[in-house]
């Protein structure tokens, strides 16, 4: 099983002396020299004109556009532990990190507009800030440029998971990062994407605001399973039980709809 999860703005910067961010170290290295033209451009960006205001870094922080101006010497830590945030604050790094009780049938990425993609339990990144949405140096719109690059990787993940013995790929990502590398159900491979519905009165809204939050009580549940749920159908038994009662969970398409069923 495959998940696919959006970053978040927010990060936990790792600790001075932990070790600097490695390109040729991280998985997919089929990525490392796109990731070192837009780490280059990054850091370009921020060292010049109204490079803040660019990369999407607040006025009011202008120390984390010198960051990224540095980017390259700035310390990196597991990918899961970096990220915070809504979604990853309903998330227990422990779960994978190595050793004999992290799940070997479930495998989760990250997209990056840094980096393309990061694998939340073998990666070290530093706590950047860039998103799909920046504007970088000789680029253009980060993740317009990554398009490109991460098409190839896309259909490799489709072809591994179709040989796992859960072939789904659960999306967790927003329009931006699914626009960036789109990935769609094929004849092998189930692709869901997780849709948070608010009911009220027999009338359905669609959640927005708050869609990360549910999306990572999902991948939770899913996580903490004792095997990856084979199909849609399983995953649907195993989430109903795992929330209790407390939201529903349906299929609609290649839609996992997540419902909160206000009183």
């Amino acid at each position: 099983m495959l998940f696919l999860l959006p970053p978040s703005e927010t990060k936990t910067r790792p600790a001075a002396d932990a070790p600097h961010l490695d390109l040729p170290a991280l998985t997919h290295p089929e990525l490392t020299a796109a990731r070192e033209t837009m780490l280059r451009a990054v850091q370009r960006t921020a060292a010049g004109r109204d490079g803040g205001a660019k990369l999407g870094v607040p006025a009011s922080a202008p120390e984390l556009t010198e960051r990224m101006a540095e980017l390259s010497d700035e310390p990196a830590g597991p990918a899961l532990r970096v990220y915070s945030g809504v979604l990853f604050d309903q998330l227990d790094p422990a779960v994978l990190d190595p050793g004999a009780n992290a799940p070997t049938d479930r495998r989760v990425l990250i997209q990056s507009a840094l980096l393309g993609v990061v694998d939340a339990a073998q990666d070290l990144i530093p706590a950047y800030r860039v998103s799909a949405g920046s504007k970088v140096t000789r680029l253009g719109k980060a993740g317009t440029w990554w398009g490109k690059h991460l098409r190839p990787l896309a259909q490799t993940l489709l072809e591994e998971t179709a040989h796992s013995t859960a072939p789904l790929a659960i999306d967790c990502r927003s329009g931006a990062y699914r626009t960036m590398m789109p990935l769609h159900s094929t004849a092998e491979v189930r692709v869901l994407a997780v849709s948070p519905v608010q009911e009220r009165a027999g009338v359905r809204k669609v959640v927005s605001h708050d869609a990360k939050r549910y999306r990572g009580w999902v991948v939770r549940a899913l996580l903490d399973a004792p095997s990856a749920p084979p199909t849609a159908e399983a995953v649907v038994e195993h989430l109903l039980a795992a929330f209790d009662g407390t939201l529903g969970v349906e299929l609609d398409g290649d839609s996992l709809v997540i419902v909160d069923r206000a009183e």
